[in-house]
């Protein structure tokens, strides 16, 4: 091989390795990057849907003691302020759970939306009837779960930092007053009907939601399958009733 021939060798090389991909091969390759795959985007669901779903049952356990009376309710409430106080600071284990909350809610809305596009890009335009959702609580996952998303801005607007709630009382050092602002937040038909409806959401939400948790975790024993979907209802509909007692009960004078 001359000294001509080895110069055009090299620059071929050089061009080649310089040369872009086609353009085909661009989006395909940045596509895999930037996109999570879909059992990654399942997993997340999942998991976050099992943490709220856990939430909401710990947190329907403390309303429980709303019937036991005003002292029983605020020592609950100023507990929740002040445990592993003096180990830990005041609220530590409220902001810990808040954010470990706040985290999980975005990252569901995030994962379940992505899912529902990505579902609804598959199908096209065009879909047949016989590809719809074959319930009416799955046809309305998104529309319980804005609810639930507006639902929980008020209650913490509400009962949280008093914004919407005029007789609010704030905790002091030593005492809470979750049982007087609770009251006083339910006393209002407005309010107690915004509480009892999103409640309604939150069964529905639930119940088709813990379904959905045991397709993303691969559960599809014959057996347990039935089992699981008991526990979904059971759950949806225990949580939701024992919630939304506390305004119907409000309202009918039983808490006051």
């Amino acid at each position: 091989m001359t000294n001509v021939d080895q110069a055009v060798l090299e620059r071929g090389r050089v061009a080649t390795a310089q040369a872009p991909l086609p353009a085909e091969h661009g989006p395909r390759l940045r596509q895999k990057r930037v996109r999570p795959a879909n059992w990654v985007l399942n997993a997340t669901a999942a998991v976050t849907g099992t943490l709220l779903a856990l939430f909401v049952t710990i947190h329907m356990v403390g309303n429980l003691k709303v019937f036991a009376g005003a002292d029983a309710f605020n020592s609950y409430a100023h507990w929740l302020r002040v445990v592993g106080y003096p180990l830990l600071p005041e609220m530590s284990l409220l902001w810990i759970v808040r954010f470990v909350m706040a985290g999980a809610i975005i990252l569901h809305i995030w994962a379940t939306l992505l899912i529902r596009y990505r579902g609804a890009k598959q199908r096209g335009a065009r879909r047949s009837p016989m590809m719809r959702a074959g319930s009416i609580i799955s046809r309305l996952m998104l529309t319980t779960g804005l609810v639930l998303l507006v639902f929980i801005i008020i209650h913490i607007l509400d009962l949280t930092t008093g914004h919407i709630n005029g007789s609010f009382l704030s905790p002091t050092a030593t005492e809470s007053f979750a049982y007087e602002n609770l009251i006083a937040s339910f006393q209002r038909p407005l309010f107690a009907g915004v509480y009892v409806f999103s409640m309604l959401a939150l069964a529905a939400h639930l119940i088709h939601g813990l379904w959905l948790i045991a397709t993303d975790l691969g559960i599809t024993g014959g057996r347990i399958r039935p089992i699981w979907k008991a526990v979904g209802y059971s759950l949806g509909v225990v949580v939701a009733a024992v919630n939304l007692s506390i305004p119907v009960a409000v309202q009918l004078g039983v808490l006051a």
